[in-house]
């Protein structure tokens, strides 16, 4: 039996999902694959637990309970704080204190950057690692870089290394050492498609797709006559939008999910190259939360028209990313209101084999749980 270790950056919804998942298919993995996940780091923004054989399932889930409950990672109340002594020897990093799980079964310490955490997995004698990022957090390069140059795997949900200036984005393109199904498209085989063609030597005319499950259901309740105000406020009150709707409303999110796939197609392409249109004016960009959703009201009068428009031509608005050839748009546009795409979330792959009909990847891919399970896909792969 191979035993991988796994250091996870991020323990929100994604990540406490992956955490049941990896305890839930420990069996199956043994068995189809002969491998078995050994969950060494957990990394929130404001702590760590460290356990350097790995943790227990039933420490595995302790922290997933924990978190589930708004707690920081903690060890504490579990049984599992080492005595002064040990936890400063653990700090120092001698070879004794990182191995003997008698002395010390699990560690909360004070939390280091990133990139610290991974070289500290490689000093303690690992050498079969895969770092997850399941946050949403900028800056994680560093540590990146350090599992790369350790030889460690990487497996991806958070976009923006991927979507970063190229100079530094575009080593993670096209490299063995590094996964991210989940980036685009949650639970779909959208990375994977796309890989296939590439790899197969289709070359690609056109991508194209709906990439926001969010703007997704805000546009359609804009079709049942809803103010765009109200139907902000309702997928907000449903938990479909970032704790700032700003996040969805400006369209960046789906800009850097059309971006790498743009990318993987072999386009380098930059945010100059994408036109965004941000359902929101500069003006409302700095207002607090409270205030913007209020404020929110005086678009209601403009996307009406947009609405009334579009229904006057037999179409429903849709918020759509389109590239080809490397350049694109990121925008509300009409869709036929009978077509299957109006109410599908898709993306359409148009290649040279591909072309006289597309090759289109349809259905939910959204949610934490098909989210975490194609990050645990890349880890088995």
């Amino acid at each position: 039996m191979k035993r991988i270790g796994v250091i996870v950056f991020g323990v929100g919804g994604v990540g406490q999902a992956l955490l049941r998942q990896i305890v839930a298919g420990r069996e199956g993995v043994a068995a189809r694959d002969a491998v078995r996940f050994e969950v060494l780091v957990l990394a929130d923004s404001k702590s760590w637990l460290w356990a350097p054989e790995g943790m227990t399932d039933d420490e595995i889930l302790g922290a997933v309970a924990a978190k589930g409950k708004g707690l920081p990672l903690s060890a504490e109340g579990q049984g599992l704080v080492p005595d002064e002594a040990t936890l400063a020897e653990v700090e120092r990093g001698t070879k004794q204190a990182l191995t003997v799980r008698a002395q010390q079964k699990l560690a909360k310490l004070e939390r280091i950057p990133d990139v610290e955490i991974v070289a500290h997995v490689k000093e303690a004698g690992w050498a079969d690692v895969i770092v997850v990022d399941v946050t949403a957090q900028e800056g994680m390069e560093p540590a990146l870089d350090e599992a790369l140059a350790a030889g460690y795997g990487v497996a991806l949900a958070n976009k923006k290394a991927l979507a970063g200036p190229w100079e530094s984005a575009q080593r993670y393109f096209n490299n063995r050492q590094v996964r991210h199904e989940s980036t685009v498209g949650g639970g779909q085989p959208v990375i994977a498609t796309l890989r296939y063609l590439v790899d197969t030597g289709d070359p690609i005319y056109l991508i194209e797709g709906q990439l926001s499950g969010t703007l997704g259901f805000i546009c359609q309740c804009l079709d049942e006559g809803m103010d765009f105000s109200q139907a902000l406020a309702l997928a907000k009150a449903k938990g479909y939008t970032e704790p700032d709707p700003r996040e969805d409303l400006s369209g960046q999110d789906v800009m850097r999910k059309v971006m790498i796939l743009g990318r993987m197609a072999g386009w380098p392409v930059t945010v100059d190259d994408i036109y965004v249109e941000s359902l929101y004016p500069p003006s409302l960009a700095h207002l607090p939360v409270k205030e913007f959703m209020n404020a929110a009201i005086a678009l209601n009068p403009g996307m009406a028209e947009r609405v009334a428009a579009a229904r006057a031509s037999g179409e429903v608005l849709r918020y759509v990313a389109e590239l080809a050839e490397g350049k694109g748009t990121v925008s509300l546009k009409g869709i036929a209101a009978d077509s299957p795409l109006a109410n599908l979330k898709y993306i359409r792959f148009q290649t040279e084999r591909y072309d006289d009909e597309s090759l289109m990847i349809g259905g939910k891919g959204a949610g934490v749980e098909m989210t975490a399970a194609g990050v645990l896909g890349d880890m088995i792969g």
